[in-house]
This record gives structure tokens, C-alpha cells and sequence, in this order.
């Protein structure tokens, strides 16, 4: 990740007090991203130099791995483009394979793989895009048409989004549209230390006809790096801001709390996971946690509830 960047994610925890905190072998990947498949949880993240490795878990708490196809990496330098840098990896699954996308050298990457495990390969070894950019989310609508969400470098991390081919090998840039760009004197640039003009981590849900775009402000350094969301009627926005963010900021004591996915799991829950600051003194290592959330009726969106769990190796 670059120095605006963090990493967040989200699960589901059957069976588990999501109130405890875990006191030893804690989990510590950044831009963490969760995929359910098969009564097996799947955690992504940046963690790795060479690639991007995968976890696997039966309860979203303790975690086996890294257990990647090569060398414990699901993603592994060899088989993208790019050498370095590789961040924020989001995988689906897409009718009978597994596609990723990830940040590699401040670019936007595909890969596709047979297993959640991968190998994922590029194919082609090239970037998605030409420009550079970080934090790539596919959000597929109910027509089946692809929209990518990303960050650009414009001034600082500016969200946008646009249309994919539906084999997600193309971006049709003429449909690029501006999603956030960070609000001075609001919970997304605050004064806290380092400040910078970020807006990130973008992840996209949709609900009762709503698209609701949940994103990160403040530099990822920063004890306010935190999570809000905004609502629109079409994928491409207008955004409107929801009044009460930012809906996780020093989240249950700990900083730095943000990059946000969430799952919403075959069980019907809805869980947000996300990274935080080591603690209040070290950035990195970040710490991976996980908090149960709840569907408001109005205005729509998730509460997150106020405890933590962190993730733990077995």
C-alpha cells in the first residue's frame, strides 16, 4: 500500500462471541477481503511482497495459512504483471471460476484462478488500466453489468467508478464518472496527524433499489482514518452523504480503524471487517478485526456494533 492507503474488511462469525478479544497470534494483514465458499471462509489481504496471500477459516476467527497454491500466496509475482506493491485483493466468484483484482505498483490488476486458493494468473500480463491507481472493487448489478470502483490520483485519492466488459478485461473509461473527493473540515480530513486528501477502499452494496458506497478518509497514518458511506438511485452516483458518519472511527478503543469490506454471509448476517493501527503508538503491523453490523430500516445502511474481535492464527 502507498502512504494513503489501509485495509479493510468484513465476515461473518457463526457460533463466536464477537465481544472477545483474542489475546495472542493475532492475524496482521491489511486491506483484508473475505470470501465465502462452500461452509469455508477465505481471507485475502496485503501482507506478502511477492503477492497477495489467502487464509482459511471454519469460524472467521481462527485462521489456518497462509495457505495460498504457491508458497502460501494465492497471488504470486511470477504470474502478473508488476514486482512490488501489491495491495487491497477482492475475489469473486464468477459462474465456474475465481477472479481477483488487486493494486500492483499503484495499478489496477485482473487475475483469474480455478480455486479460492488460487494459483491466480493473469493471462495477459498487463495493468486493467493504463493510469495509475489503487483499491479496485467490481460491484455486478442485477442485470449483470460490471461497475468498477476505484481510486484515483487527482490532487490526492479521488473515488471514481465506470463500466467493465462483462468478462472484466475492459474498462469503457467514457463512462468514468467522480464518486467522493474528501470534504475539508469533516470527519474526512480532519486535523489529526498526517493529514492528506484521501478518499479510498471503496466497496458498493445494494439494497431495497439503493446503492450505498462505503469508503475511507484521512491518511492511512492518521488516528482518524475511518469509515462512512453514501447513498445513490444509479451506480454511478450522485452520492448523498449520510449525515451521521463516519460509522467507524477508533472503533471499540483501538486507531487507524479503516479500508473496510463486508460479507454478508449464507446464514444471512452481515459483518464488516477492517485494519487497524498495531496500536496507539506503531502503525504496522495492522491488526485485522472483525464487528458484527445490522440493516437500519432508515436510512437503510448498517450499524456497526461497538465491539471487535481480532483474528487469530490457529
Amino acid at each position: 500500500m502507498n502512504t494513503y492507503r489501509i485495509f479493510i474488511l468484513l465476515f461473518l462469525i457463526p457460533f463466536v462471541d464477537l465481544h472477545v478479544r483474542a489475546s495472542d497470534q493475532n492475524l496482521l494483514v491489511a486491506d483484508p477481503f473475505i470470501l465465502e465458499e462452500n461452509g469455508t471462509y477465505y481471507l485475502y489481504g496485503t501482507s506478502a511482497r511477492d503477492g497477495i496471500v489467502v487464509w482459511r477459516s471454519a469460524d472467521l476467527v481462527h485462521w489456518d495459512g497462509p495457505c495460498g497454491a504457491t508458497s502460501g500466496l494465492a497471488l504470486h509475482k511470477d504470474d502478473s504483471w508488476g514486482e512490488r506493491m501489491f495491495w487491497a485483493p477482492e475475489v469473486y466468484r464468477i459462474n465456474d471460476k475465481y477472479v481477483m483484482t488487486y493494486s500492483v505498483e499503484e495499478h489496477i490488476a485482473v487475475a483469474e484462478s480455478s480455486s479460492p486458493l488460487g494459483p491466480f494468473i493473469q493471462t495477459e500480463k498487463k495493468p486493467l488500466l493504463a493510469e495509475k491507481g489503487i483499491d479496485s472493487h467490481i460491484f455486478i448489478d442485477d442485470d449483470g453489468t460490471p461497475h468498477l470502483y476505484w481510486v484515483r490520483f487527482q490532487g490526492g485519492n479521488i473515488i471514481y467508478t465506470a463500466r467493465m466488459s462483462r468478462d472484466l478485461k475492459t474498462v469503457d473509461m467514457s463512462t468514468a464518472r467522480h464518486c467522493i473527493t474528501p470534504e475539508p473540515g469533516t470527519w474526512e480530513h480532519t486535523d489529526a496527524e498526517p493529514r492528506a486528501n484521501v478518499a479510498e477502499g471503496p466497496f458498493v452494496m445494494k439494497r431495497g433499489g439503493k446503492y450505498y458506497l462505503s469508503y475511507s478518509c484521512n491518511h492511512y497514518q492518521s488516528p482518524d482514518y475511518a469509515v462512512g458511506w453514501a447513498v445513490a438511485d444509479k451506480p454511478e452516483g450522485p452520492w448523498i452523504r449520510n449525515k451521521d458518519n463516519p460509522i467507524l472511527l477508533r472503533h471499540n478503543g483501538y486507531v487507524g480503524t479503516g479500508h473496510h469490506a463486508f460479507l454478508q454471509t449464507s446464514s444471512g448476517k452481515i459483518y464488516i471487517i477492517y485494519h487497524a493501527h498495531y496500536s496507539a503508538q506503531t502503525i504496522a503491523p495492522r491488526r485485522t478485526l472483525i464487528s458484527e453490523c445490522r440493516w437500519n430500516k432508515i436510512p437503510g445502511f448498517v450499524n456497526v456494533d461497538p465491539g471487535s474481535t481480532e483474528l487469530v492464527t490457529k
